[in-house]
């Protein structure tokens, strides 16, 4: 029993990575570079993804922690750190099914968050050149 509880609160801890405080608190961060384009690929991301998820009833910490993994690898471009984060996402999306989180949303929120960081970063690239 100890077990199963432990791992339900670990799975809740590794899922708090797509959540939108954690998305903010990126936000925050990136904010502090005064990069603005990364910046704006964020924002605009967030923008896009919010309605997306809101309407078609997808998960948003599956969206979100997605959008961060996708922007911060661009940004470091540093390989070891973007397979850290990959684990650490797959670990993300292997807690939401342990949790017996919605498999459709699941899916729904991987699907509007690459549609929205693909948007933004195409949207903010050719606004910044």
């Amino acid at each position: 029993m100890k077990t199963e509880k432990f791992l339900k609160e670990f799975a809740r801890d590794v899922i708090a990575l797509g959540s939108p405080v954690f998305f903010i608190l990126v936000l925050a961060r990136i904010f502090l570079l005064s990069n603005y384009a990364y910046l704006s690929q964020f924002v605009v991301s967030g923008i896009l993804f919010f309605p997306l998820a809101y309407f078609f009833k997808s998960n948003l910490y599956s969206g979100l922690g997605l959008i961060v993994l996708v922007f911060t690898t661009l940004y470091y471009t540093e390989i070891r750190f973007t397979i850290f984060a990959v684990f650490l996402y797959f670990l993300l999306v292997a807690s939401l099914f342990y949790l017996k989180k919605e498999k459709s949303e699941i899916i729904k929120g991987i699907f509007f968050a690459l549609i929205s960081a693909g948007v933004s970063w195409f949207a903010v690239e050719k606004l910044f050149q």
